[in-house]
């Protein structure tokens, strides 16, 4: 070998991305794999971890590590109502060092919404409240909201991740009163609520006010997004994007139309406050034609003090989508959704887009006639992750090739943000399907379970679709860089053999950026018993 070559081989190894594994923090003793109700897994500021398991009409389990990873406190948490098998986790965050649960709880049809506060240290109860209900729901509003596009009555729970303030808000959708229809409280650092009013429909011109999402603004204010709207045959096609600011000591919400939705049908959309640049971000999906199906994308600045549109613009992830097709050889152009939004101390942000199918979604509520299409699935596809400047100028965009089926599960855009905020739903192996976004402070990473073969199967543009996870491990794509399709690299480590294989339940996870540490559960298989560990690791 020549010096030349010596050297341009060397050359070439530095030039490589050299990717090992999540390196190793802690791990926890084994325990029983949660199968059903809800999970989550939470990082303190004061170093602890606590683990939540929340089974329907079972007492809730709790776990708690302290900052050496050494389980300090193990206690079963009888909640404080009569807990219905329907019972949905609406929030769970630390507040003032210990952990609020929220459950939105069914007591004969009746929505009802509770709210648990749990000791950070010794995993003890403190206190158990109920918020509020909502009108008992009858077999006629059901059929109202499959059919009727009536929003379901629901509770939305949402907490300022700069401040310990939280804001509720109970949308009663089929409340006679269109002015009485959402509530918003809110609620400070002590759980005590500073201030409540109704959102009322502007100059009350339009007879629907479907509710978007909310941004708590420390001690500042409450800023709540809906859509107003009206039908043909009820006032006409008229509609607006409207916020309602609540301010603590006001008697109402000063509310006001934003210049944005004029004859846009906005269906789902997500909103996050920036604090550098003192706006809120919207990302919106809207329905682009006839099917409820496909959507296009806005991203929307907002300014809630003012009460005014600053900017908006389409969003799209282009240079994926044009690597998608050039290096995978796509026929048609990348049609995913945007999922979840993460904003950056300086301002900067990332949006990261799914594409979603849904097959036979009558079914999930029991209405499909069809023998053939037995039960509803959801397709979760390929991803990529658009980064943006403060200001919303994009500076980098990856691609992810992926495609999961989730048996059995309805899925709705933005699944993944409300999943973040609250907990996540134990289905069988569609526990460990879907992704997980580590928004570091130097680089990010998508991480999620994959086959072995599909890193080679990408490269001929023909992905694998995960039905059964037996055969998968857990891969991370590092986000860094001009490298549009990132590599991938195991986060748990090259395997033993070919027999063995390490999954990792993503969405029971949670990333301390401070201290740059990944806590998450991972699957433990010991022949046909499956139990699970907390694992701590560093991207």
């Amino acid at each position: 070998m020549t010096r030349f070559t010596s050297v341009l081989l060397l050359l070439l190894l530095f030039s490589l991305p050299c990717f090992a594994q999540f390196k190793p923090v802690a791990e926890s003793a084994p325990f029983e794999e949660p199968k059903t109700g809800y999970a989550k897994l939470i990082q303190l500021k004061n170093g602890n971890t606590m683990y939540l398991y929340m089974p329907a009409k079972e007492a809730i389990e709790v776990k708690v590590y302290d900052a050496a990873h050494k389980q300090k406190a193990v206690k079963a948490i009888a909640p404080g109502f009569d807990q219905s098998k329907y019972a949905v986790v609406k929030g769970v965050f630390e507040l003032g060092g210990n952990v609020v649960v929220t459950i939105c709880n069914y007591e004969e049809h009746r929505p009802e919404l509770y709210r648990i506060v749990i000791d950070g240290n010794n995993g003890e109860k403190l206190s158990v409240d109920k918020l509020g209900e909502l009108d008992k729901m009858t077999y006629g509003k059901g059929m109202g909201v499959l059919f009727g596009h009536v929003a379901l009555p629901d509770f939305f729970v949402r907490k300022d991740p700069n401040s310990d303030n939280y804001a509720v808000v109970m949308l009663n959708s089929f409340e006679s009163d269109r002015n009485k229809r959402i509530l918003i409280t809110w609620y400070g650092p002590d759980n005590k609520e500073i201030n409540r009013a109704y959102y009322t429909s502007p100059s009350d011109k339009y007879k629907y006010m479907d509710y978007l999402d909310m941004a708590v603004i420390g001690s500042a204010q409450v800023s709540v997004l809906a859509y107003a709207h009206n039908t043909p045959s009820h006032g006409g096609r008229e509609s607006e994007l409207v916020i309602a600011n609540l301010k603590a000591g006001a008697k109402s919400v000063d509310i006001q139309e934003l210049p944005f939705a004029h004859d846009l049908n906005i269906r789902y959309a997500l909103t996050r406050y920036n604090p550098v640049n003192k706006q809120i971000l919207m990302v919106a999906a809207i329905q682009t034609g006839r099917s409820e199906n496909v959507f296009g994308s806005a991203l929307v600045f907002i300014d809630p003090f003012e009460g005014k549109v600053i900017d908006s613009k389409t969003i799209f992830p282009a240079k994926a989508n044009a690597a998608s097709i050039s290096m995978f050889g796509r026929k048609g152009d990348f049609n995913g959704i945007p999922q979840n939004l993460f904003v950056n101390a300086d301002g900067s942000f990332a949006v990261v887009f799914e594409e979603m199918a849904v097959e036979n979604p009558h079914s999930f509520y029991g209405m499909s006639t069809s023998t053939a299409d037995s039960y509803t699935k959801t397709i979760l596809g390929n991803l990529a992750v658009s980064q943006y400047d403060a200001k919303g100028d994009e500076t980098n965009s990856y691609f992810i090739p992926k495609s999961q089926e989730m048996e059995g599960q309805l899925l709705h855009p933005f699944y993944h943000s409300l999943r973040d905020g609250a907990a996540a739903e134990m289905h069988g192996q569609n526990t460990y399907k879907s992704f997980a976004y580590i928004y570091g402070k130097d680089r990010s990473y998508i991480v999620f379970n994959d086959a072995d073969k599909n890193e080679a199967e990408e490269k001929r543009g023909k992905i694998a679709t995960i039905i059964y996870v037996n055969q998968s491990d857990g891969y991370y794509f590092p986000l860094i860089g001009t490298d549009i399709v990132p590599p991938r690299g195991l986060v748990f480590g090259q395997p033993n053999d070919k027999h063995e294989h390490k999954i990792g339940m993503f969405g029971v996870s949670d990333y301390d950026r401070d201290r740059n540490v990944y806590a998450m559960l991972q699957l433990d298989r010991e022949g046909r018993s499956k139990e699970v560990n907390v694992v701590w690791l560093q991207p």
